[in-house]
């Protein structure tokens, strides 16, 4: 369940809504995908063996984030998000699992993965081409921007769910797994449908997802560059 302050920081603030967003790259949206939300540092559950102190591609993910990203002890800040209450996270709180892992199956994400550089891949074969990637993730108009960090829900090798046009299976047939940033920035419950979409890097607009370490220079150095090619 999303916490009192969860809602309130989701329902209080101006967000993002589609007619907000220009997007120009053609990847396709994913719809009506059941959405869960997991955390940085989580524990095992009744419903599944798997820990997030690390994820698939850092094996410190919980000490590198600053702390375990828990869903109910939060703070409210700028922006209509929320934060961790105990430590500032160094690294951006509004991240996704989706079911596919790339350092794991190169061979499946050589032929499905549409910016896959088998160049890349042959220099360092353990390094994920997946990760960091932004999402687009919208539920009722609003929208929210995140970055792949993990792999699941339930599943690590679905990339024809992920890339194609299957459907997520397993249990609760869940495809998108959100950070409690982003749970709360949209105001889903845990079970919520939402639709999603990969996204380009100069497409990502000015919000808290951008705020953190590297993002706030990269996304400068985008919109400066896109600034240029505009004159």
């Amino acid at each position: 369940m999303v916490s009192a302050l969860g809602w309130q920081a989701a329902w209080g603030a101006p967000r993002l809504t589609l007619k907000d967003v220009t997007l120009h790259s053609s990847y396709p949206i994913k719809r009506d995908i059941v959405t869960t939300y997991f955390w940085i540092g989580q524990g095992a559950s009744s419903y599944s063996d798997t820990t997030n102190y690390a994820s698939a591609w850092d094996v410190k993910w919980t000490r590198n984030y600053g702390g375990i990203d828990h869903p109910e002890q939060r703070t409210a800040s700028a922006q209509a998000t929320t934060l961790p209450q105990k430590f500032a996270p160094t690294r951006n709180p509004f991240y996704i699992a989706l079911p596919f892992n790339d350092a794991k199956y190169p061979k499946l994400a050589a032929k499905h993965v549409p910016w896959w550089n088998q160049r890349l891949h042959a220099a360092n074969p353990d390094r994920s081409q997946c990760r960091g990637r932004w999402v687009m993730i919208e539920f009722k108009g609003r929208v929210c921007f995140a970055q792949w960090e993990d792999v699941g829900p339930l599943r690590y090798d679905h990339v024809r769910y992920v890339f194609g046009s299957e459907r997520p299976t397993k249990h609760t047939k869940a495809g998108l797994d959100v950070s409690p940033a982003v749970r709360d920035y949209l105001g889903l419950s845990g079970l919520d449908k939402t639709n999603w979409r990969f996204v380009d890097n100069d497409e990502v607009p000015y919000g808290p997802w951008i705020e953190y370490a590297e993002q706030a220079v990269v996304f400068s150095a985008i919109k400066s560059e896109a600034k240029q090619r505009a004159h």
